[in-house]
Formats: C-alpha cells, sequence, structure tokens
C-alpha cells in the first residue's frame, strides 16, 4: 500500500520535476559514521511517489541508506527524505518521503566523528561516577549513550559540569577531559543519550584534533572500499533503472 503525500510532499516533488534533467546545482548531504558528506546530483525523473537521481560522485553512494538532507536554491527550504531503492554501480537512487526541515539545518552539521571501535567513557557527574559508551566526537563535542538503572530518575541537568576519561585506540587517550552537559534525551527509563560541550585543554585539543584527522581517513578508506564492492557485486537493480 503506497501511503498519501502530503501538501509539502506533492510540491517537493513538482519542484524536482520542473528540475528534471537539468543543470541546477543540488547538493545532497548525508551522515556516514558521524561525518557529513555533501556532493552534488541531478534530477533524473520523478512520479507520483519517488523522485529518482544521478549522483555525480560514485563512491557517495556507498553511504547512502536512511534520511538524507538536500537543499538547493530552487527549493524554498532544506529537504529531508529518505532512500528507497539504490543502484551503486550506475550512481542512481530513489527517494520518497519528502519533508522540508523546519529551522536551521546546519546546526546539525558539526562534522564529528564515530569512533571505529566500541569506546566506553568514565564521565563524572556531580560526584558520582558513569559508564557511558561513545556514539560520536567532535573538536568540541561528544555524544554519549549512559546507563543509570541505579538511579533511573537522575536528571542530567544542562550546562552542569562534568569530567570524563576513554581511550579510543591504543594511540588516543584522555583523562580528565572536561565539559558541560548540552543535553539530555531519554532513550529508555534508564537509558540516556547525552550532548557534552568540551573544553580540552591545548594538548587535549591537539590530539583530539589528531585523532579525528586520522579517523575521517579511515572512513573515506572504508567508503572507497565498500563502492569498490558494491561496482563488483551484482543484484537486481536494474529492474528499477
Amino acid at each position: 500500500m503506497i501511503p498519501k503525500h502530503t501538501a509539502s510532499e506533492e510540491e517537493i516533488l513538482a519542484i524536482f520535476d520542473s528540475h528534471t534533467n537539468q543543470e541546477a546545482s543540488l547538493v545532497m548531504t548525508k551522515c556516514y559514521r558521524g561525518m557529513m558528506l555533501s556532493h552534488e546530483i541531478k534530477t533524473i525523473a520523478v512520479d507520483k511517489h519517488r523522485a529518482v537521481f544521478q549522483a555525480l560522485d560514485l563512491v557517495v553512494c556507498a553511504a547512502l541508506e536512511g534520511c538524507v538532507h538536500l537543499h538547493s536554491y530552487f527549493l524554498p527550504k532544506p529537504v529531508k527524505a529518505r532512500v528507497r531503492v539504490l543502484s551503486a554501480r550506475r550512481g542512481m537512487f530513489s527517494l520518497s518521503g519528502f519533508s522540508y526541515i523546519e529551522g536551521n539545518w546546519q546546526e546539525r552539521l558539526h562534522e564529528r566523528v564515530q569512533p571505529k571501535e566500541p569506546t566506553y567513557v568514565s564521565l563524572r557527574y556531580r560526584k558520582m561516577d558513569f559508564r557511558a559508551s561513545m556514539l560520536d566526537i567532535s573538536l568540541n563535542g561528544m555524544g554519549v549513550l549512559v546507563c543509570n538503572a541505579d538511579n533511573p530518575e537522575l536528571e542530567f541537568l544542562a550546562n552542569s559540569c562534568v569530567s570524563t576519561d576513554f581511550q579510543t585506540s591504543s594511540t588516543f587517550r584522555w583523562l580528565k577531559l572536561g565539559g558541560a552537559i548540552h543535553y539530555q534525551k531519554k532513550v529508555s527509563r534508564s537509558i540516556a543519550r547525552l550532548g557534552i560541550r568540551l573544553y580540552p585543554k591545548l594538548e587535549q585539543a591537539r590530539q583530539l584534533e589528531k585523532y579525528i584527522a586520522n579517523r575521517k581517513t579511515e572512513i573515506m578508506e572504508e567508503l572507497d572500499q565498500v563502492s569498490m564492492a558494491a561496482k563488483i557485486s551484482s543484484g537486481v537493480e536494474y529492474q528499477y533503472f
């Protein structure tokens, strides 16, 4: 059963239809391993239920799943959509579920990376110690999941000071890296996602910068490998494109 379109989705599809096979600038942004990847794409075809696009850089197709962001001078607002079908070898993909993004979408695009291996963070908050799992990290922030089964009613209050210890590899380790709670989002009764602003000292900041640069290189190499594998593998993609 095909879901009904909202008025905004019909409007967005109509806009893309009017720019089919034109050279108008359209940029797609996708989060991959914490990194924000932005690439130019071209509208190929539009029907009542989806739009088909061509990626100008085939490597980006290796990262395509879930939601993407689209922005262009001909769109009144940035757009969010979901990847439906992908032909990585041809650089073509279809999107549906279009909707406008309210607010400043660029606030969400501060570059960060996910650790290569599971990374645990020792978090000290109000003289209490917690063990958290790192989700991603940037030069001035970190996302973690923290479990507090012993005291599920505890709130991690915004702007409260924290201290963190963590090690992302045998080469990179941080002790007593200071920060403050930016936000708390409850995942379940005893699990919360925390956004932490980091206030590294000079040497800690240098280490963070070096680690993030190394991790970005690893992620791009991973994308290249996935892209090459997609070109070699066979599939059913040609029935869609």
